[in-house]
């Protein structure tokens, strides 16, 4: 792991200890030396040791400060500027929440913000507005913003816990090898052709699936709530995204333990990047590891089809068919059976995932009638399946999309909440950004977007209720092969 270039840890530790000198120490924070925050703004040096900030008395709520590492496409983790503040009792054991503290912002943690209360659990302990954090070059300032509540920081300078983020996230990557047990590479045709044939055959019996009257997979899947949902939208292409979401937070600990479904929104196929529009290679290799995870869970991992999930010739961007070219590549670079196959997994894909606690779908609710034998009936009712893969928010050059009263409708045609968070992708709310919540001034209306060059969110529950987190794009394809010992692609 590379350390960050800007100041040694032992020139860190020094500068560190002269701000403590004429200070008053924090008492029970078990570390080297320590520093009381007052009311007077405290600036230390950006550090390049992790450090832990006690917000409380001796009874305190701890929470760590880590420079947040990226891996290069050497394998190398380096830190660019950026941190993670999160609970240690539980970020590197569980799906956990965090904040982010990025060079020339700042943080005022307190109570007073919900979302921060959400994503870090503060206990009562933790004032309404307790400690301000601010980065910039000069370094890290700290002001106790809480005239009754303690504040506290320390370096942390134990070697295990100061390497803990590196051994944390190269850990993902043996767990990953594991489960692939072997490099993201295009396979043979006899090997694509068999492994898109055993999926469909998981696809014809897919646990949670909803059957239709004729016995056949539905629209439907009907999922239970306790296993945490994973939300993931639009990819296209993306593996390295995809990538990242399987080797950070507890993602992968969740599905190889039962406590997580991972729920892909669709649209995996087909690059949106400018100029790159033509490209189906990626497109395959992006489907073979879905079809990996999906036979490796099958009652974990779920498809929900997407607009771009389709040969048809209505699906473009930037001018260019995709969906002819897509059809073209597969039938060139696989063969026809093999096209086949895939138009077969796409007949076989849900439309709607639907628990007590949550609804999901690609694009949005229908503006048209729907009821629960609709949704289970699909192929019967092509106008609300293509409705569930197309449409968009209504908005004033959408002004036949879907609004509010929509999202009402599908909540109660499939009996959930009325406050039930509705997940969707599709549609970016803005050229800028990866998460949308409460999209469009919707509450637990809620818009995933995975295919941005340089984010990739996530919408998922780190206690009751549904929250994103976000998470820089790294070059992980090219790290993971790495890892396992080949870099051809």
């Amino acid at each position: 792991m590379a350390q960050p270039n800007r100041i040694s840890r032992k020139s860190f530790l020094k500068r560190f200890r002269d701000v403590v000198q004429g200070m008053d120490a924090c008492e029970d924070i078990d570390l080297d030396s320590a520093l009381k925050i007052t009311g007077e703004k405290v600036r230390i040096p950006s550090p390049a040791l992790p450090l832990q900030i006690q917000l409380g008395g001796e009874e305190g709520y701890r929470l760590n400060l880590y420079p947040e590492l990226r891996f290069e496409e050497d394998g190398r983790l380096v830190h660019r500027d950026d941190y993670l503040l999160f609970d240690p009792t539980t970020y590197f054991s569980d799906i956990s929440g965090f904040l982010r503290l990025i060079q020339g912002d700042s943080l005022l943690l307190g109570r007073q913000n919900r979302l921060q209360r959400l994503l870090l659990r503060y206990p009562k302990v933790v004032a309404d507005q307790h400690l301000r954090l601010k980065l910039s070059p000069k370094g890290l300032a700290l002001k106790n913003k809480s005239s009754t509540a303690d504040a506290c920081v320390a370096p942390i300078i134990v070697p295990d816990q100061v390497e803990r983020m590196a051994s944390w996230r190269l850990s993902k990557l043996a767990k990953l090898r594991a489960i692939l047990d072997g490099p993201i590479e295009p396979p043979s045709r006899s090997e694509a052709l068999d492994l898109i044939q055993r999926v469909n055959a998981v696809m014809k019996a897919e646990p949670y699936r909803v059957m239709d009257d004729h016995g056949q997979p539905g629209g439907l899947l009907a999922l239970p709530d306790r296993p945490r949902p994973i939300f993931v939208g639009d990819l296209h292409a993306r593996i390295d995204n995809l990538l990242v979401v399987l080797t950070q937070n507890g993602f992968l600990e969740a599905l190889l333990d039962g406590s997580g479904l991972l729920i892909l929104l669709g649209d995996a196929v087909q690059p949106d990047t400018p100029g790159e529009e033509g490209d189906m290679d990626s497109s395959m290799l992006m489907m073979d590891l879905i079809f990996r995870l999906k036979l490796r869970f099958p009652e974990r991992v779920f498809y929900l089809r997407g607009n771009h999930d389709s040969f048809s010739d209505d699906i473009s961007k930037g001018g260019i068919p995709q969906g002819l070219l897509w059809e073209q590549a597969l039938h060139d670079r696989r063969g026809l059976k093999y096209k086949e196959a895939m138009q077969d997994f796409y007949d076989l894909l849900p439309y709607v995932a639907a628990s007590a606690g949550y609804l999901a779908c690609h694009a949005g609710p229908p503006t048209s009638k729907i009821t629960w034998d609709m949704l289970r009936d699909i192929r019967q009712h092509p106008k609300l399946a293509h409705q569930l893969t197309h449409i968009r928010l209504r908005r004033s050059n959408s002004p036949s999309g879907y609004g509010p009263n929509d999202l009402d409708r599908l909540r109660k045609r499939l009996g959930v909440k009325p406050s039930a968070p509705v997940v969707l992708g599709h549609t970016p709310v803005s050229g800028q950004g990866t998460c949308w919540i409460n999209a469009g001034g919707i509450p637990n209306h809620h818009v995933l977007y995975g295919a941005h060059p340089d984010w990739i969110g996530v919408i998922t529950r780190t206690g009751k209720q549904l929250l994103p987190l976000v998470y820089p794009s790294e070059p992980m394809l090219g790290v993971y092969n790495r890892y396992v010992g080949t870099e051809r692609l």
